[in-house]
């Protein structure tokens, strides 16, 4: 098994960058695929993915010490913020637990794309299904 590069808040903003901004498979991309009447599930799966966005960010700020997201940003203006917070981390604060039990900022982090990722899959399979009545 080939050695992994050592994770660094660069490496991981780059990771939400590109679930949540590549131009062929992320929640952008996903998105712009939805034309005309969107399913209703799309409307669920973005206001959860925004949820669990804001969530996992107050707390990973929270132990690192930095400023929250803003409580009013939707998914959009939520994914540009939180690349910008990611790249801002200290490089210390990856090992940082959430809470006294929780995982570190870098578990939480990659289980913050993984969880992007899987819900880009979701919206781009509904967009391209027909709402049946």
């Amino acid at each position: 098994m080939p050695d992994l590069p050592e994770m660094t808040p660069d490496l991981l903003a780059a990771l939400l960058d590109d679930a949540n901004h590549s131009p062929a498979h992320s929640v952008r991309a996903a998105l712009a695929r939805v034309d005309g009447q969107p399913h209703p599930r799309v409307a669920a799966l973005t206001a959860h993915l925004r949820a669990v966005k804001h969530e996992t960010w107050v707390a990973v700020t929270a132990a690192a010490g930095q400023a929250p997201p803003p409580d009013d940003a939707g998914l959009t203006r939520l994914m540009a913020w939180e690349v910008t917070a990611a790249r801002a981390l200290p490089p210390g604060a990856l090992a940082l637990p959430l809470g006294s039990t929780g995982p570190t900022v870098q578990d939480a982090l990659l289980a913050l794309v993984r969880h992007t990722v899987w819900h880009a899959g979701q919206i781009a399979a509904l967009a391209r299904r027909p709402l049946l009545v």
